[in-house]
């Protein structure tokens, strides 16, 4: 666990890379129906991958992209900020 949280901390220092933690102390948050990720193409189409229980699905639909797309802006507000995530997994690590 040491070492994944350790991959963590090197991978929120990259430019591309940004890493927030939704506390467990937030349980309601805007993502409790499983793991989306959004992506945007180089033709700045965005598009969002849903995976959860053996199935995966990509949502390309600008009125179903538009919702989740406004969902997953909610969970990054609802999330500690990159800054509070790092230290928390910090914080985690040297309690192991």
């Amino acid at each position: 666990m040491c070492r994944q949280y350790e991959y963590l901390t090197e991978s929120a220092a990259r430019p591309n890379v940004t890493v927030q933690v939704m506390p467990t102390s937030r349980a309601g948050h805007a993502c409790l129906a499983g793991p989306m990720t959004v992506i945007e193409t180089p033709e700045e189409v965005t598009l969002v991958y849903l995976e959860g229980q053996g199935n995966s699905h990509l949502v390309s639909k600008p009125d179903e992209v538009g919702v989740l797309a406004r969902r997953y802006a909610m969970i990054r507000t609802q999330a500690l900020n990159p800054e509070e995530s790092v230290s928390l997994i910090e914080q985690l690590a040297g309690e192991l």
